[in-house]
């Protein structure tokens, strides 16, 4: 099999990182108690309770794909924590495969002088920060986060088969796309956004100009019509279900505080994927609605102006890989970045980040595969030492990470020390 010895090591890195969440508990302070322990999970596979499952908002949340996997855990394995977190591992290992397939296409179509063993190594780099990022954790040993790696399951395995779709021009894999997107959906309401990431992809492709050089974005949305009536139908009704005191809540921060939110945490999670460190399992809004915000989260807006005006200007010398992972990074966090008022009691996340992450992982295995190659090849293997160090502190604080998340008990213990410390 081609490149088998890439996902070999990718699989026992991540049984390597992640194998103590086998042994862990239910969250049952933390959700577990109701997003897993629940009556839905209980009732089984009756026709009432599929429907239920299917139609209903429960807390506000809508999830009836993972909550469909829980129930047939349930009805084998009973509450079982070890097969739960087994499930999550499971897949979290098929995404991180998945994103090694999906970067190895995009790196030889987005430049086309790249050696195939180069993209192959960008796309091995790519899926390693993936898989052992310390920002992962929580999507992966939360059980009741498993929603989260579960739609990025459903997304990936729709960009997959649409860059297949665009090579054949399949209408019956149209149609699955279609299904895909509404099975990441039935997953996660963050997925709407996927029209938006096949758009980006079309770029990606080379599909947004005709072969005689006209553009071609009219036909391309005309082709996503059914994808963006579905993604706007299903966000609405989404937002409408959400519940109404969170929404209230979220809704009293006037519309420029929430620009600063969106500022503070397109800053605060691109320093957690540079350099993470004092990771939480709950990130609260600095203050609380009505409260005059302070002075220094208004750096936050000059940071992403100032870095957004350096882009612009050098737009044309930024490589079509930079671009596309920083857009894909951007699309994918839209909707966790308070802009909507949403039932949301923190104002970052770590599991928010799973799927986008995969754009900022691209651009740094982008740049950093060949300025290593060069330094090996000029014999400054010191450096070759720092960046081998820098994926095993990664990797080991993942792993270390793992073991906080044991119960409710080890997830809270300090929490509050630390949030007044920082």
């Amino acid at each position: 099999m081609k490149n088998l010895k890439f996902y070999a090591i990718l699989v026992i890195t991540c049984l390597l990182v992640y194998f103590p969440i086998l042994g862990h508990d239910f969250q049952l302070n933390w959700d577990d108690n109701w997003q897993v322990m629940n009556h839905y999970t209980e009732a089984g596979f009756t026709w009432h309770n599929l429907q239920a499952v299917f139609s209903e908002f429960y807390y506000g949340q809508f999830s009836p794909i993972n909550e469909a996997v829980y129930m047939a855990i349930y009805a084998v394995f009973g509450y079982n924590p070890a097969i739960y977190h087994l499930y999550s591992l499971l897949l979290h290992i098929a995404n991180t495969c998945m994103v090694f397939i999906f970067i190895n296409i995009l790196a030889k179509i987005l430049s086309n002088q790249m050696q195939h063993r180069t993209s192959t190594l960008v796309a091995f780099l790519t899926s390693l920060l993936f898989a052992i990022h310390p920002l992962q954790v929580e999507s992966v040993a939360w059980i009741s986060a498993s929603k989260i790696p579960l739609y990025t399951f459903f997304t990936l395995l729709a960009l997959l088969a649409y860059i297949r779709y665009v090579r054949t021009q399949s209408i019956f894999l149209i149609f699955g796309i279609f299904v895909l997107f509404v099975c990441a959906f039935g997953s996660k309401e963050q997925s709407i956004v996927l029209p938006a990431t096949l758009l980006l992809l079309d770029w990606a492709l080379g599909r947004h100009r005709k072969p005689d050089g006209t553009g071609n974005w009219l036909y391309l949305l005309s082709e996503k019509l059914p994808f963006i009536a579905f993604a706007v139908f299903a966000g609405l009704y989404s937002l409408s279900q959400q519940n109404a005191a969170w929404i209230d809540q979220a809704a009293g921060y006037p519309f420029r505080q929430r620009l600063v939110f969106a500022c503070y945490s397109l800053v605060v999670y691109a320093g957690r994927l540079v350099a993470p460190a004092h990771l939480l399992y709950l990130y609260p809004f600095p203050i609380s609605p009505g409260d005059v915000l302070p002075a220094r989260y208004f750096i936050y807006p000059v940071i992403v102006a100032t870095a957004v005006y350096l882009l612009c200007i050098r737009l044309k010398s930024i490589p079509r890989p930079v671009i596309f992972g920083l857009l894909f990074f951007l699309i994918n966090m839209a909707l966790m970045l308070h802009f909507i008022p949403m039932s949301r009691v923190m104002v970052t996340a770590d599991r928010y980040v799973y799927l986008a992450s995969i754009g900022v992982f691209f651009v740094a295995a982008w740049y950093a595969l060949p300025w290593l190659q060069e330094m090996f090849a000029s014999s400054k293997k010191w450096i070759l030492a720092i960046a081998i160090c820098y994926l095993f502190y990664l990797g080991g604080y993942a792993h270390v990470r793992t073991y906080v998340w044991s119960d409710s008990d080890t997830l809270k213990a300090g929490f509050w020390e630390q949030i007044f410390v920082d």
